[in-house]
């Protein structure tokens, strides 16, 4: 899942989708930070996220950017959604490429005369429902929404609304080009409708591992070969964050917001709040509920502050050095940071790891034969699976899925093997359902007739299938006639869309781009 969600963050439509996202979440929630993450905390070293052939993003542009992206894939994925999962698909990197193409789009319209006028601006902002009062576009609510959730002027805005709508009309103006022969739009019409539904058995490795657990002989000599040491040494590097953890902790936070350039009155006001606080939770105040009635944190202020284990470089630094100097049950001294002022909990804490080769190859051994043993297994089952179903019988009558529990009770991973189908599916992609990618497989399912059993073993993912056809269609010609309007439409979305794509690709590859070393360490431009 992270990696379809890695390429779809990083693709053009993508960008699209999360320019509108972050709008509504700036508008509704104000500049987007959990209370102490987002960025890292080093825009204050840093003044900008990048340049553009001279032109700044600043880092506030990019750190609301981020923040609000961060919230709206917590929207969709709830707390699958971390740090962590952020960092892997590279958030922060797919991001800043959002607001780069965006600066070198709204660039390239103003160097073809592209323009935005303020009646076209007016339009746009009476159609923001943040803005209305009583169903009308109100300005003084325009106002107080700008200035108390985003702290700009509504000229400020209006810029900002005035480049959007130049990046939009670059694009409409991109799309305009984008043409569909009749054999494009046949060819996509038989890619689309050339159909099969398989049966199919998967024969899982994992689901043999207690056959194939390797016994102490068997480790032994696989490290005395020169393959087996080099073998789990490679392993050891691919897979050093198993053994080489930094120190984590688990905390709670309860945050005052404090601006950075507050008066010092609001800065005492804040302390003497969250100071008094700290008296309640030294006199036994649960932390948790206090939390949930005084912090200004949202992301964390309904789960008592809690923040879940950290490590270095998730928090901004203050807070972090604060934290990782605890003790489990401490409390911290009051800790400013960009966002305010912070009272912290440690309620545990993983001291940091550092297993050499030789604490863990045994370990890794063991691993690296039991999957070749278990794949072997597999890949065996599955060859006299095929065997059998040579003989005349069907996949389904051979492997049959087991009786329905009465009463309804929910579906789970069969234990042995069963015959399921994966209902119809494109041949014009490699992806089948319930099964995965796999170029090999679509190619013989469309050399074949409704009922054949496909000549083969398949590898997908690690595992091995047998699949025989349950169902084919063939493109039908008379269809397309009919359907011919609604195809074009499809093939000139597609295209307009990669239009789009290499246009920005190549604007990128001539515009001299400096990203922050802070920000994007592997990227100085």
């Amino acid at each position: 899942m992270l990696d379809k969600l890695r390429d779809s963050s990083r693709s053009f439509g993508m960008y699209l989708v999360f320019g509108v996202l972050i709008l509504v979440f700036v508008i509704y929630f104000g500049p987007g930070s959990s209370g102490c993450t987002g960025g890292g905390g080093m825009g204050a070293n840093d003044p900008f996220a990048a340049k553009v052939n001279g032109e700044t993003i600043s880092w506030r542009e990019f750190e609301s950017a981020y923040g609000n992206t961060y919230r709206a894939y917590q929207q969709q994925m709830g707390e699958r959604f971390d740090a962590n999962m952020a960092e892997q698909m590279g958030l922060k990197g797919n991001v800043l490429d959002q607001l780069i193409t965006r600066r070198l789009l709204i660039d390239q319209a103003r160097a073809q005369g592209i323009s935005v006028s303020d009646q076209e601006v007016a339009t746009r902002l009476r159609e923001i429902t943040a803005f209305h009062k009583d169903g009308q576009f109100d300005f003084g609510t325009y106002k107080s929404v700008l200035q108390g959730a985003l702290g700009l002027s509504p000229d400020r805005f209006e810029q900002q609304m005035r480049e959007d709508l130049l990046r939009e009309k670059m694009v409409a103006q991109l799309r305009l080009s984008a043409k569909a022969s009749d054999q494009e739009l046949r060819a996509e019409f038989d890619k689309e409708n050339d159909k099969a539904d398989l049966v199919v058995v998967r024969f899982m490795a994992s689901q043999l591992q207690a056959e194939a657990t390797p016994d102490a002989d068997e480790i032994a000599a696989y490290l005395a070969t020169e393959e087996g040491r080099k073998a789990v040494t490679d392993e050891y590097e691919a897979k050093s964050f198993r053994f080489k953890t930094p120190k984590q902790v688990k905390a709670q936070h309860i945050l005052v917001k404090v601006e950075e350039d507050a008066a010092q009155a609001d800065v005492d006001a804040a302390t003497a709040k969250l100071g008094e606080a700290k008296k309640e939770i030294e006199g036994g105040a649960d932390f948790g509920a206090i939390a949930e009635k005084l912090s200004d944190d949202p992301g964390s202020k309904d789960k008592g502050g809690d923040l879940g284990f950290f490590g270095p470089g998730t928090m901004a630094k203050p807070f972090e050095e604060a934290a990782m100097a605890l003790e489990p049950g401490q409390l911290s001294e009051l800790v400013r940071t960009r966002f305010g002022l912070h009272l912290i909990k440690v309620n545990e804490v993983k001291p940091a790891e550092d297993k050499q080769l030789a604490d863990v190859e045994s370990e890794l051994a063991t691993e690296l034969l039991a999957a070749k043993k278990a794949k072997d297994l597999a890949r065996s089952k599955a060859e006299a699976a095929l065997a059998s179903a040579r003989g005349g019988e069907s996949l389904l009558a051979l492997f049959p899925a087991p009786a329905p529990v009465e009463g309804g009770a929910p579906l789970t991973a069969p234990a042995a093997p069963v015959a399921e189908k994966t209902g119809s599916f494109s041949l014009g992609s490699d992806f089948i359902p319930r099964v995965g990618s796999s170029a090999a497989l679509t190619k013989a399912a469309a050399a074949a007739a409704k009922g054949d059993l496909l000549p083969e073993v398949f590898e997908v993912n690690g595992n091995f299938l047998v699949a025989q056809v349950a169902e084919r269609q063939h493109p039908d010609p008379a269809v397309f006639e009919a359907t011919k309007d609604e195809v074009r439409s499809r093939v000139l979305r597609k295209k307009e869309n990669e239009l789009v794509e290499s246009y920005t690709q190549q604007l990128r590859e001539t515009a001299e781009v400096v990203t922050s070393a802070q920000l994007l360490p592997e990227a100085r431009g």
